[in-house]
């Protein structure tokens, strides 16, 4: 019973990164937010079907966050979308899966700890900046309702960060915005420099985080049920997906080793939960259709819980690696460099560099 329960409720655990960014992509970008649900939602469906394990759907990311900085429109974010799925094909073309064994592990954990870091340092920042404006009546009722999404987990012996995440994704329907939200009747000029400035950064941060690091995550939480986890599957969903979503405005997305971690931690153990989640995402779809227009609207103290809970279990992943005292140093300089750049790619470059230098050290004393 709390296993079906927790494939209920973990479906649902990825939502503190999934609605915040369909609600931003759609207030500054002028996206259509039934589309983006929609297609969000078919996503899931087709994800969960073809690997079998509850394998989440993401915005992505880095083109999401950079294209809010810059003011970049809905076509520059699909045509940049529309870049990572070709270049996802082309790995395709070129055997990637063979290449893949040339990528050091502890390169793969330093990922996974600097999203873990990131996610961590974001959730501080919110509740620190919430502190000087919390209204004591409504912190009190989210706190008091963490703490009992915690006892029922505990008593029915499932994760608490499910529960939590699906009842704060209701809480977030009954604040939602009743305003219109969708395509804008003006069209700023198309710019390709942007476009290749939102694309580059997320081409190798789809690279390492989204193939490389959730084929690693989906081995170590299933083991032999993720056979169909394979890094030319992770290529071809991510490919053909985002060619497909970019030619409608659909949500450019991406599978992440975060977001595997939040469903697995929130009771995830069977691909159902892909339809539980899918299903509830086409639903509010057909209500944005039918003139209901919601928007879910986090409350910024309960959003930072959710993060902060799987940024820790995010930082765990990175476990193994630790343990080996040679792997340390790189693993340490990453955390400080996302730290610092909050950018997963300039924490790549650094451990690449410090992994580089290590293995030269090393040849140095082993030929003196």
């Amino acid at each position: 019973m709390a296993k079906h329960w927790g494939n209920i409720f973990g479906a649902f655990a990825d939502g503190a990164i999934l609605f915040p960014l369909i609600a931003v992509l759609s207030a500054s970008a002028g996206f259509s937010t039934a589309t983006l649900f929609a297609s969000a939602g078919m996503l899931y469906l087709f994800s969960g079907a073809w690997f079998r394990l509850p394998m989440p759907v993401q915005p992505l990311k880095a083109i999401a966050i950079a294209a809010i900085v810059l003011g970049a429109s809905a076509l520059e974010i699909r045509c940049a979308g529309a870049i990572i799925g070709l270049f996802c094909l082309l790995l395709l073309a070129v055997k990637a899966d063979r290449m893949a064994k040339y990528v050091p592990t502890f390169l793969i954990h330093g990922i996974q700890a600097g999203l873990g870091v990131l996610l961590l340092s974001r959730a501080v920042e919110m509740g620190w900046a919430e502190i000087p404006k919390l209204e004591m009546a409504r912190s009190g009722f989210i706190l008091l309702a963490c703490l009992m999404c915690w006892v029922v987990a505990r008593r029915f012996s499932f994760s608490a960060l499910g529960l939590l995440a699906a009842t704060g994704t209701l809480f977030s329907l009954t604040a939602s915005s009743s305003a219109p939200t969708g395509v804008s009747g003006t069209f700023p000029p198309f710019r390709w420099e942007l476009v290749l400035a939102l694309a580059l950064p997320q081409i190798v941060l789809t690279t390492a985080n989204s193939v490389l690091a959730t084929e690693q995550v989906a081995e170590r939480y299933f083991g032999e049920r993720a056979r169909r986890v394979t890094i030319s599957r992770l290529l071809s969903s991510i490919g053909w997906g985002n060619l497909v979503v970019s030619l409608f405005g659909g949500l450019p997305f991406c599978h992440g080793s975060g977001g595997m971690t939040a469903h697995v931690r929130g009771g995830s153990t069977h691909w159902s939960s892909n339809f539980v989640i899918g299903a509830f995402l086409i639903g509010l779809a057909a209500i944005q259709w039918w003139g209901g227009y919601v928007q879910p609207i986090y409350p910024p103290l309960l959003l930072a819980i959710l993060l902060g809970t799987v940024g820790f279990y995010h930082l765990k992943l990175a476990a193994p690696s630790w343990e080996i005292a040679a792997y340390r140093p790189t693993l340490v300089a990453m955390g400080i460099v996302v730290l610092l750049t909050k950018s997963l790619l300039w924490a790549l470059f650094v451990g690449t560099i410090t992994a580089l230098l290590s293995r030269v050290a090393l040849r140095r004393e082993t030929s003196a």
